[in-house]
This record gives structure tokens, C-alpha cells and sequence, in this order.
């Protein structure tokens, strides 16, 4: 107590000791503050991301939608092509496949899940009744019980819609009042403090640098989450009439009354729509490969057949391949190696000479696939930025014509699927070799081969 009262007594001392219970209260002050305001950036955050997936999955509920409407009208009799029907059912199952995903997720409610259950079962029921031949009970299905449970799966999206908005505006109401309070009263307390208060304040001061540095990263992250779900959410959008238009040009290619320079016309469609399908292919990919989103199915393909379905547009356009691709069974994803080979062929007849060759080759453990053509290639000195994504020498694109995308997607997707793609030039040819895992037999084993004895087996 003596202690106390000869400090009182004083007057720095006394000056000092207020200044440190000012501080003190400061600090408490500004520590609620920062948890209030925390709490509150979670809050909406929170908000924010439920908010996000309604919208994501409404809008691929819009896209299945239109898929089931697209599969009916391509399984139709009236429409014989079987290729086009095909395309149209996979569509249609990877749009159900990408909805129901978002069965059982964080944001989504009891209400959302049963809607969703409901939607995608009469669904599947459609696009299983079109594949077996029953469009007449398909359409039904779909006009009546698919697209009652779709309006039931809007109605309840829409209202969580309403509702994570008008909370997310509440909060940053709150948050703006409370940012409020804390530059007013750390405007008034400032003068009225010793050196204690400054430290405080400018310590929190230094907090508050640190959350809006952390806001901003946070901020551009979201911006680019939101560029690459818009890219997704686009290319799909392009997936359903890009569908459409190929398939139609392909009918009407294979009908022998279109003769001539019409035949020839068509044709010119049915390959553009290919590479423009195939370009949406790459973008949706790469939109995917920066989520962390991509799915692989490994399994074994025949090498020569998926050769064969990503030539055969370019040869009934006119195209002059040479191809020489044994039926060699690698483990790999279809799809994946699919759209490698779509990329490297396109990219030889674009960018490359007259002669583009194809062929395959088998060593111990690895599937050697060449695309060769006998193009001016480009600089040595550029090749390190080859597959790297859009990249450019100064103000022009590193392949003419090129956005710079295709080759960087394949070389991601060939990393994807246990392979490797590399690009060569040998007396001449240009060479891209993509290397893919042979499918061993039930006990068989072989070693792995060293990097060299890769480059030399891959050597045309």
C-alpha cells in the first residue's frame, strides 16, 4: 500500500502509471475490436464460399439440363449417326457426374442433397432409356419428372441464394460500423497517452498492415479462383452448341447427296469445329489443372484406336497423314491421351511442313508415340519456353499462329498419366515424343530405363 501511494505521490511517476492503464485499455479495446472484426471476415468469407457453390451448382444444373435435352434429340431415329449420339450421352453423363459431386458438400443443406438426389436420378434414367433406344420415353421422362425435379432443385438454390446474400450485406454493415468505432477512438485516446500508448497503437497499427496485406493476397487469390471457374463455367457453356455444330456437319458429311464444293464446305466446318472443340478441351483442362481439379481414370487403352478416332477428322477433310501405330496397350487415361494426340497432330498440320508422320514404337516399360513433320521447327534458343503456357518472343507467339496453350496442357497431362512428352529436332523432322506406360502382363516386370536410353529409344 506505502508503495502505492508514494507512486501516486509522484507526478511522473503517477503521469506514467495512467499512461500505462491508458495503454492497457487501449489494448484490451483494439484486441476485441481485431476478434470482432475477425470473426466478421470469417463470417462472410464463409458466407461467401456457400454462396459461390450455389451459384456453381445451379449453373451446372442449367448445364445438365440442356445436356438431357441434347442426348434425346441425338438418340432420335431421325438422326442415324451413331458417333453423334455417343458424343451427346458422354455429355450428358459428365455434366450429371460434375452435379452430383456437389452431393454431400459443406454448403449444401439437407433440402439441396434430396432436390439434387432427385434431379439427377430421373436424369440418369433419361439418358439410359436414350441409349437403349426408347426416345419416346426418354422425352417424356424428361419433360415431366426431370424437369419437375429440376424446378424444385432451382427453387431451393434460389432461396439459399437470398438468404447468404442478405447475410453477407448484414455483415459488412457490421464490419463498417465497427471499422467505425476503431478510428474514432483511436483518434481520440492517441493524445491523451505516454510512450506506452504510442507502442501500443503502433503495434496495432502494424497488425492492421499485416490482416489488409493478407486481405489483399486472400483478395487476389478469390480473383483468380473466380477467373478460373469462369473459364470453366464458359467452356462448358461452349461444350453444348460446339456439340451441336459437329455433329450436325458430321451427318450431313456422310450424307451422299451433299456432293461437291458444298461436301467440301462442310468438311472445312466439321474439322474447325474439331480444333475450336478441342482449343475449349484445352482451356477447360488447364482451368481445372490450376484448381487441383482434374480427374485421372487409369486404365488400359489400345493406342492405335485412339490414334485412329483423333486422325479421322483430318483425313476425311483431305489431310495427308502417314500413319504407322501398332495396336500397343498402354495404362493411361482415354480422355487424357486423347486430347495429347489431338494436340500434337493439330499442331504438326498448322504449324508444320507437308509431310506429318505418325508412328509408335515399344521398348521394355514405355510406349513410344512420334508425331514427325518435316517443318522449319523453331530457335534453339526457345526451346526451354516450348511448353511452358502462352508463351510468347516478345509480341509474337513462339508457334505462329498459336495462343501457346495446347503444347503446355499436353505436356502437364503426359506428367498427369505417368508419361512424358518431349519435343526434338532430328535431321530435319520435327519431333514430338510422347512416352506412356506399357500395360504388363498379369506377373510380368521390367525395369525402369534411365533418361537416356528414353531419348535414344524415342529417336525416329
Amino acid at each position: 500500500m506505502r508503495y502505492f501511494r508514494r507512486l501516486l505521490a509522484d507526478r511522473s511517476k503517477r503521469t506514467a502509471l495512467t499512461g500505462f492503464v491508458f495503454g492497457m485499455l487501449i489494448a484490451l479495446i483494439g484486441f476485441g475490436i481485431l476478434l470482432s472484426n475477425t470473426y466478421g471476415a470469417k463470417q462472410i468469407a464463409d458466407n461467401a464460399s456457400q454462396l459461390h457453390w450455389t451459384n456453381a451448382t445451379r449453373g451446372a444444373a442449367g448445364i445438365a439440363r440442356a445436356s438431357l435435352a441434347q442426348a434425346v434429340f441425338f438418340s432420335s431415329d431421325l438422326l442415324p449417326n451413331s458417333g453423334s449420339k455417343n458424343a451427346a450421352l458422354a455429355e450428358a453423363r459428365a455434366t450429371l457426374e460434375v452435379l452430383e459431386d456437389s452431393l454431400g458438400a459443406t454448403a449444401s443443406t439437407q433440402q439441396i442433397n434430396d432436390a439434387l438426389t432427385r434431379f439427377t436420378t430421373a436424369a440418369h434414367e433419361v439418358v439410359d432409356l436414350s441409349e437403349l433406344g426408347f426416345v419416346s420415353r426418354a422425352d417424356t421422362l424428361r419433360t415431366t419428372v426431370a424437369d419437375q425435379a429440376f424446378s424444385q432443385l432451382s427453387e431451393v438454390l434460389s432461396a439459399q441464394q437470398s438468404q447468404l446474400t442478405a447475410t453477407i450485406e448484414n455483415a459488412n454493415e457490421v464490419s463498417g460500423r465497427l471499422s467505425r468505432i476503431t478510428f474514432v477512438a483511436i483518434s481520440f485516446m492517441i493524445p491523451a497517452v505516454t510512450m506506452v500508448v504510442f507502442w501500443f497503437v503502433l503495434r496495432r497499427r502494424m497488425q492492421l498492415r499485416e490482416a489488409a496485406m493478407t486481405a489483399q493476397v486472400e483478395a487476389e487469390r478469390e480473383l483468380n479462383r473466380a477467373k478460373d471457374d469462369l473459364i470453366a463455367g464458359l467452356s462448358h457453356e461452349l461444350r453444348t452448341p460446339l456439340t451441336t455444330i459437329y455433329g450436325f456437319s458430321d451427318i450431313l458429311f456422310e450424307d451422299a447427296s451433299v456432293q461437291g464444293e458444298a461436301h467440301e464446305l462442310i468438311g472445312l466446318i466439321n474439322a474447325s469445329s474439331a480444333d475450336l472443340s478441342r482449343m475449349v478441351n484445352d482451356i477447360l483442362t488447364a482451368a481445372r489443372l490450376n484448381a487441383e481439379a482434374l480427374s485421372t481414370r487409369l486404365g488400359p487403352v489400345d493406342l492405335a484406336e485412339e490414334v485412329s478416332a483423333c486422325t479421322e477428322p483430318y483425313l476425311r477433310s483431305g489431310e495427308a497423314l502417314q500413319i504407322d501405330v501398332p495396336h500397343f496397350q498402354v495404362y493411361s487415361d482415354p480422355l487424357h491421351l486423347r486430347q495429347i494426340v489431338h494436340n500434337l497432330v493439330s499442331n504438326a498440320l498448322r504449324h508444320g511442313g507437308n509431310e506429318v508422320v505418325i508412328s509408335a514404337t515399344q521398348n521394355r516399360n514405355k510406349v513410344m508415340l512420334v508425331v514427325a513433320d518435316n517443318g522449319p521447327g523453331i530457335p534453339e534458343s526457345m526451346t526451354g519456353q516450348l511448353f511452358q503456357r502462352f508463351a510468347h518472343r516478345g509480341r509474337n507467339a513462339l508457334v505462329a499462329g498459336s495462343v501457346g496453350l495446347g503444347l503446355a496442357i499436353s505436356h502437364e497431362l503426359a506428367d498427369n498419366i505417368g508419361g512424358s512428352l518431349r519435343y526434338q529436332r532430328v535431321e530435319g523432322w520435327t519431333t514430338f515424343t510422347l512416352a506412356v506406360p506399357r500395360m504388363l502382363t498379369k506377373g510380368e516386370f521390367t525395369p525402369q530405363l534411365s533418361e537416356p536410353e528414353l531419348e535414344l529409344e524415342a529417336t525416329p
